[in-house]
């Protein structure tokens, strides 16, 4: 494991659990508070849940405390992998591939809005968990660059050579750059190839069929 660091958000990026999240959120809020909560109105794309459930206090008139985050976030996690255990995320083309080839060379880690506990939920039920050992999630931290930072310390690698953070929203993007990372993005997710292109992403992959190319890019050091 000599050649650096490889970022991977996880939703939108990876792999994708259609619903899944929306009612395990929906069925947190009823069980720690007894709140009938929808979350259809919330835009997850490039959010962290600790933000998410902030914004859903804020809208009732209620300040967020951490006990409270406690309480949702201990609900959330059961929730969501039932949901998953019945109906387990699907992993976008050629995600596996590219991960077996990569885990070959480098040390990968995950930079998401997940709590801990549902990221690696929704790893260990898709089938690539054992891919990762160590992220930055969004349970204590609300911003994704900080969340970045969580993870590059979470490495334990005190010179990591080349980070590359691969995303699929801008939140990614400015992630990779505020921390000098090379960013990598996929148009999986929320938004195409050009918003990406427009947010300063380093590379554009439409997905990561294309093996050849990401390899390249990465082997390279960000360039092709």
């Amino acid at each position: 494991m000599g050649k650096g660091l490889i970022l991977f958000d996880i939703d939108g990026t990876l792999l994708h659990a259609p619903g899944a999240g929306r009612a395990a959120f929906a069925q947190a809020f009823k069980e720690a508070f007894g709140w009938e909560q929808t979350v259809e109105h919330i835009n997850f794309y490039g959010a962290t849940d600790l933000n998410v459930f902030r914004g859903i206090c804020a809208e009732r008139g209620i300040e967020s405390t951490p006990a409270m985050e406690r309480a949702f976030f201990e609900r959330l996690a059961p929730a969501l992998d039932s949901r998953l255990a019945e109906c387990p995320p699907v992993l976008f083309p050629n995600v596996e591939n590219i991960l077996r080839e990569v885990s070959q060379h480098w040390n990968l880690g995950i930079v998401t809005g997940n709590i801990e506990a549902t990221a690696w939920a929704k790893l260990h039920h898709a089938g690539i968990a054992h891919y990762f050992s160590f992220g930055g999630f969004g349970c204590t931290h609300a911003g994704r660059a900080e969340i970045a930072r969580q993870a590059l310390k979470a490495s334990g690698v005190e010179r990591p050579g080349k980070v590359f953070l691969i995303g699929d929203t801008p939140s990614d993007i400015n992630a990779a750059k505020v921390n000098g990372f090379t960013a990598i993005a996929v148009a999986t997710g929320g938004f195409d190839a050009q918003t990406l292109e427009k947010s300063g992403a380093d590379f554009v992959f439409e997905d990561l069929t294309d093996t050849r190319r990401v390899l390249s890019v990465l082997d390279n050091g960000g360039s092709e």
